[in-house]
């Protein structure tokens, strides 16, 4: 990305503009926290798509998948990435249910949300003065604090909005289960494809997983675990040169008809001629 501010303290900065911008969904590996501050654009988070406007906030998870398409001529946005994850460990002690929340909250984060956005700039022009100055050498220790405060702030107004605005809300517990049901499916869904692998990672029945899908998401888990494992496909067939074998072992599918058959379910398309479209600018 142009414009970058970077230093070795566990966090960075980014001016993102539409010239700094890949043509395919790539996977992140850090956390971001994203304002736009101008133009307009849609962004694909995984299987979540937002249509961006200024003032609008999105937080990306590690390892998410991320694709900006639809941008206008004079779309801005500023990124803050938090690249090393013990910064993100010390700065949520003690707050760890709010890390664990933060895909929930991307729905409240992506609309206007004044003091938010005023936080977010303060945040974003005190860490720009901390990378700047070549005499301050307690980047990291402050970066902390600064996440720390941030995160808190998002939580208590991200808490209250939904409060207020839902008097439905479902415990916290069963949304801890969804919530860690997401970043399972996110982190393995190459390797574990069933309802009840992750069932079992979460100590729960597969009955009760489905149950807590439907409160927070309309998909059930089994709809949920194909979405994001078809989106991770599509993106290793399209934007490498590994053979369908290859691919086939590395997304742990028993054999090449069982993966074709599967991806043509959900796609139309078998994995070959998926990628034959692709490259022939049909698709």
């Amino acid at each position: 990305m142009a414009k970058d501010i970077q230093a070795d303290c566990g966090y960075t900065l980014h001016r993102v503009t539409p010239d700094t911008l890949t043509s395919t969904a790539m996977k992140v590996g850090f956390l971001g926290i994203g304002l736009c501050t101008r133009g307009t654009a849609r962004i694909m988070v995984n299987v979540d798509t937002y249509d961006m406007h200024a003032n609008n906030i999105v937080v990306i998870l590690p390892n998410s998948l991320v694709h900006i398409s639809d941008v206008s001529p004079d779309w801005e946005a500023k990124l803050i990435c938090v690249t090393r994850m013990e910064l993100l460990r010390d700065a949520a002690a003690q707050i760890l249910p709010f890390v664990k929340d933060a895909r929930s909250m991307q729905k409240f984060l992506f609309q206007e949300r004044e003091n938010i956005v005023s936080s977010f700039h303060s945040i974003y022009n005190f860490l720009n003065m901390l990378l700047r100055d070549e005499y301050t050498v307690s980047k990291y220790e402050q970066g902390v604090c600064v996440f720390r405060c941030l995160m808190l702030g998002m939580r208590d107004k991200s808490t209250h909005y939904r409060t207020k605005g839902d008097a439905n809300v479902a415990s916290s517990a069963s949304l801890n289960v969804f919530n860690q049901f997401m970043l399972l499916v996110n982190e393995h869904c190459k390797s574990l494809h069933t309802v009840d692998a992750y069932a079992d990672q979460l100590h729960i029945s597969p009955q009760y997983l489905g149950r807590i899908c439907r409160m927070y998401d309309v998909r059930g888990p089994k709809e949920i675990i194909d979405d994001l494992l078809i989106l991770q496909l599509k993106s290793t067939i399209k934007n490498t040169t590994k053979t369908m074998k290859e691919i086939c072992y590395e997304y742990n599918f028993s054999n090449l008809s069982f993966m074709s058959t599967y991806f043509r379910r959900h796609t139309g398309f078998t994995p070959k001629e998926f990628r034959n479209k692709y490259r022939d600018g049909t698709l």
